[in-house]
């Protein structure tokens, strides 16, 4: 069965609603039904729920459609060797990013208020754990890679015929989505390697394993004492000594990432829903 795509328009106006969706989905059921776990604070839990709910009126569309999800959603196989290289690759990346994270932070510090942020990583005890690890490490990088990768981005291809300005714009819808003005420049810098990754494969699975380690390392700083990481800092900065070998490893992952995964090819029958419903049909958005 031929693939359909939607249009530009209609994938931003499913994004919006996905996230309007969730919202108020959120507000409701946080609202009504958190019992206040003293590990499970109201913003971890406020996360699951939001994530579940995102992805509802894609998938919705996509089940109309007919669509196969796993075209879809790019949940095509990759080979293990793409993905042994990714990781020097994800660590590389993962290094340079908290650099340029810690110099954001020089010049526009974020706002002591703004504390859930941090709140969203911190593991009380077995439950909590188990939690963080499941929605911020496995959940939250699943769901945003589908959406913005695998359908977002995968509709920007076909539709603008470039992949430069799919991956540009995906990436900065990703970075706008996250509601952060404090870390935007570093999500905007992930996402545009994560998009690339995904064009490359054809496939989300190995931007969801950068995506996931990218989250459980800031899970894991977010638990250290300067103390603990004195190895790896500098007055307030990276090491150097560290940033190196992350430039170091990022410069040979992406070298051993492009020699071993070739630009998958598209093969799929693709439609544009207007050429099946037609210019004027309401189904078409």
């Amino acid at each position: 069965m031929p693939e359909i795509i939607p249009k530009i328009k209609t994938a931003i106006i499913l994004l919006i609603m996905g996230l309007l969706f969730a919202s108020l989905v959120t507000v409701l059921v946080v609202g009504i039904s958190y019992s206040g776990d003293t590990e499970v604070t109201i913003p971890q839990f406020a996360l699951l729920v939001g994530e579940i709910f995102l992805p509802v009126p894609v998938i919705f569309w996509a089940k109309r459609m007919k669509s196969s999800y796993k075209k879809f959603f790019r949940l095509k196989p990759v080979s293990q060797a793409s993905f042994l290289s990714a990781i020097p690759l994800g660590i590389g990346l993962t290094i340079i990013t908290d650099e340029l994270d810690r110099i954001a932070q020089m010049i526009h510090p974020v706002p002591e208020s703004f504390s859930q942020i941090n709140e969203i990583m911190i593991i009380k005890g077995p439950t909590s754990a188990l939690f963080i690890i499941g929605v911020v490490i496995i959940l939250a990088p699943f769901v945003e890679e589908i959406i913005f990768r695998g359908f977002f981005q995968r509709v920007l291809e076909y539709r603008l015929k470039d992949v430069t300005k799919a991956v540009l714009f995906s990436a900065l819808t990703f970075a706008i989505v996250h509601f952060n003005p404090w870390w935007v420049i570093q999500i905007y810098l992930i996402g545009l390697f994560l998009g690339y990754v995904a064009w490359r494969t054809n496939s989300i699975w190995i931007s969801f394993f950068l995506h996931a380690l990218n989250n459980g390392v800031a899970v894991w700083f977010a638990h250290q004492t300067p103390e603990s990481i004195s190895w790896y800092e500098w007055r307030g900065h990276t090491s150097p000594f560290i940033l190196i070998i992350g430039v170091v490893l990022f410069y040979v992952g992406i070298r051993l990432f492009i020699s071993v995964t070739p630009i998958s090819q598209r093969t799929e029958e693709v439609v544009n829903i207007e050429d099946i419903y037609g210019s004027s049909s309401k189904l078409k958005l």
